[in-house]
């Protein structure tokens, strides 16, 4: 394994995936697994106090038992900002490109049976198979385009009609003498030509939108009707998140002048309301990539309704005050008409795919979990009814509460992650706690990080106590899961800690040629007589081998001693010899 963790961390998700599938539960391995990577470094719920290449049984127990119980929770907040983050990374459904991919794909798919049954029928055709191929060609055109339901014979009866006006019974019997990829090649080019006749003829109030689908008026209905849910939803969570954060606000008091942090009720009950704020506002963002996914669409939609009218107004110019007119000019214009009717497709069933989505997050915040959070924040209230005199610690003891805690998380990820919207000393004073920021300061000139803060003095704190602030940051966000889910920093995260141990190169290089000279005090028996302690061994040695060095012969004083050089120095023995 590429990590000395990776062992365990694979081991603690088997046992979790066994317990799960005990229970009939649904269970997808790679999600397992990102649950755990995540969860074992959290500083509340994980092993983070347990050495992971040798956890003991007992905290190996109690981890597995939260998540199993938590995975079956619906009001567990970090298990819905885990199933939260998992839908925004494999939903593909939020990039058009996929949508449009998947979509032809499939349909393609659908739609070979057909054509290959198209494309099989012989040269020698009958009166009755041409019908057929007639027939066929005519639910092919609608089921292309998607101008409706393909068993609606009033649609059908429209299809032929604007089909008998490209292709007559003659022509369709030299189709059939086409090769056959040529045939497919103008079955395509035909079903262009003949559903953008039947979208030019049912364009406008005067079609028959009972019988033959209009894309505009579905998309007109889809954008109201997003915008709406969207609109809706970021409402009701940003109150949501505001009185958790207001709730927490009112337990807590910063004395900047006197770096002092005073508070009525335990940080760590806090804690349970400040879960339901990072819940609400992890939901509000994914819904915000969404619908900024939306509002490219739609704008996308608007430039292609454009085209649509554009090449509708052509048509009506290019038939008006004509009574003939040659196919070579009016066919294009229904064949770019069809293209635009199916791009406008696809934009529909990309905004499908973002509703789908955007359900699928808000089943993770159910009502019951909305309840959970008025009733502690009431509770908490009760609680700090009951203290008259607050808590309070120094900043400097809350900055180095987490010192136990150790992370390989690097700084410079900050960079990537959108801190900005909360206080960034509250949140290191509070080891997590937080509260919104009115003030931006870009503390960092080596990094473009802007920090928030409530105001300026939040700010100068944060500069005077630069590196103990920094630190206590880096630990409060990367020692909670919860924070690395909500910053979006939890891929980065993974992927330093499943990092390869650095290994420090050699501070002495082998070469092939060296020999087992006292270059190391290899103690080990066979060494034994190569090891000396005395200096003036080595000298004696060195004096030795060069002694050996220069009473080395060279190559031509070699080759002469052997008489290889002058051949009439040289001695054979005849035959009688031998």
């Amino acid at each position: 394994m590429s990590h000395p963790q990776q062992k365990t961390i694979n081991n603690l998700a088997q046992q979790i995936m066994a317990k799960l599938r005990e229970r009939d539960a649904e269970v997808d391995e790679k999600f397992i697994k990102f649950m755990v990577h995540l969860l074992v470094r959290d500083m509340r719920l994980g092993l983070l106090k347990a050495d992971l290449a040798d956890p003991s049984k007992c905290k190996v127990h109690v981890f597995l038992t939260s998540i199993v119980a938590s995975y079956f929770n619906p009001n567990d907040t970090t298990m819905a900002n885990l199933r939260m983050s998992w839908l925004m990374k494999n939903g593909h459904g939020i990039r058009l490109s996929h949508v449009q991919e998947t979509y032809e794909q499939q349909f393609q798919q659908e739609l070979k049976l057909l054509i290959d049954d198209i494309l099989r029928y012989p040269e020698t055709c009958s009166k009755l198979q041409l019908d057929q191929l007639f027939a066929k060609m005519q639910v092919f055109i609608v089921a292309s385009y998607h101008l409706g339901c393909p068993k609606n014979h009033v649609l059908l009866k429209l299809t032929a009609q604007a089909l008998n006006s490209v292709i007559g019974r003659s022509d369709l019997q030299n189709y059939v003498l086409k090769k056959k990829y040529h045939r497919q090649e103008y079955l395509q080019r035909l079903a262009a030509t003949v559903a953008g006749i039947v979208i030019y003829n049912n364009d406008g109030p005067d079609g028959d939108r009972e019988n033959v689908r209009f894309v505009i008026s579905d998309l007109e209905m889809a954008q109201r009707n997003t915008s709406a849910a969207f609109d809706k939803i970021l409402e009701r969570l940003k109150g949501l998140s505001g009185n958790c954060q207001t709730a927490i606000a009112e337990q807590l008091e910063l004395d900047n002048a006197a770096t002092m942090l005073h508070y009525r009720v335990p940080l760590e009950q806090l804690q349970r309301i400040n879960q339901f704020t990072v819940t609400f506002t992890m939901l509000r963002r994914c819904l915000m990539a969404l619908k900024e996914s939306y509002e490219h669409t739609a704008y996308l939609v608007g430039v292609e309704r454009d085209r649509y009218d554009c090449v509708v107004a052509k048509i009506n110019d290019t038939l008006a005050m004509r009574t003939a007119i040659d196919s070579e000019l009016i066919f294009p214009h229904f064949v770019y008409l069809s293209k635009v009717w199916s791009t406008l497709n696809h934009y529909f069933n990309h905004i499908v795919e973002l509703n789908k989505l955007r359900e699928q997050l808000e089943t993770q915040v159910p009502h019951t979990m909305v309840q959970l959070a008025d009733e502690i924040m009431a509770e908490i209230q009760v609680m700090s009814e009951r203290r008259k005199v607050p808590h309070q610690r120094s900043y400097e003891e809350r900055f180095s509460a987490l010192n136990e805690f150790h992370t390989d998380a690097n700084f410079c990820s900050l960079a990537e992650a959108d801190i900005k919207e909360f206080c960034g000393l509250t949140l290191a004073v509070t080891n997590g706690l937080l509260l919104p920021a009115k003030v931006l300061r870009n503390l960092c000139h080596n990094l473009d990080i802007k920090f928030g803060f409530q105001d300026q003095t939040y700010a100068r704190i944060g500069e005077l106590w630069f590196e103990k602030f920094i630190t206590a940051l880096r630990q409060a966000i990367f020692n909670s899961a919860n924070l690395c889910l909500l910053l979006n920093l939890d891929d980065k995260l993974i992927a330093k800690e499943m990092q390869s141990p650095v290994v420090e190169p050699p501070k002495k290089l082998d070469f092939q040629g060296q020999t087992e000279m006292v270059i190391e005090n290899d103690l080990s028996p066979a060494n034994w007589i190569n090891v000396t302690w005395n200096a003036w061994d080595y000298h004696r040695e060195t004096i030795h081998l060069a002694e050996i060095r220069k009473c080395q012969t060279r190559d031509a004083q070699t080759k002469i001693s052997y008489g290889q050089r002058h051949a009439q120095s040289q001695a054979y023995n005849t035959r009688q010899h031998m």
